[in-house]
């Protein structure tokens, strides 16, 4: 991967139809309109939302943010990672996690939890190769509202 060509910034609101479709690709079908109500999360001052361009097309994105806990002392977790299929295999999760990781460490923070679906194909190599260790198993339960 040329990483010359991947640049790697804060999202927009401009950035919302693209991050609709790559919310889709990461199996969360999102509308334009959804995303854009969406994007109040901008305003918090412990989440980022990065996101990739390549050749001035939105191809990813990253949201993480400081999880504050009393069982444990802060630390950043990603809400959502994703790389267009179209650019996967190119180092664009690994430029991604990077600027993420970068950003938790200037927070003062020493960890980033990533919790992946059993069920997703490559992840389970990719967060290895990149220097992720894994820490636990768990199921998530949804409780209706």
């Amino acid at each position: 991967m040329n990483h010359a060509r991947v640049h790697v910034r804060s999202a927009s609101p401009a950035d919302s139809r693209a991050l609709a479709g790559l919310c889709g690709e990461l199996g969360y079908p999102s509308s334009t309109t959804q995303v854009t109500d969406r994007l109040r999360l901008l305003d918090d001052p412990e989440r980022t939302l990065l996101v990739a361009e390549v050749g001035g097309g939105l191809v990813g994105f990253i949201d993480v943010h400081v999880q504050r806990v009393i069982e444990a002392d802060p630390y950043a977790e990603v809400g959502g990672l994703v790389v267009s299929a179209r650019h996967r295999g190119e180092g664009l999760g690994a430029a991604l996690l990077a600027a993420a990781a970068e950003w938790g460490r200037g927070r003062g923070l020493t960890v980033m939890w990533i919790r992946a679906n059993l069920a997703r194909d490559g992840v389970h190599d990719f967060y290895p190769a990149v220097g992720c260790r894994p820490v636990k198993d768990q199921r998530v339960y949804e409780y209706p509202l």
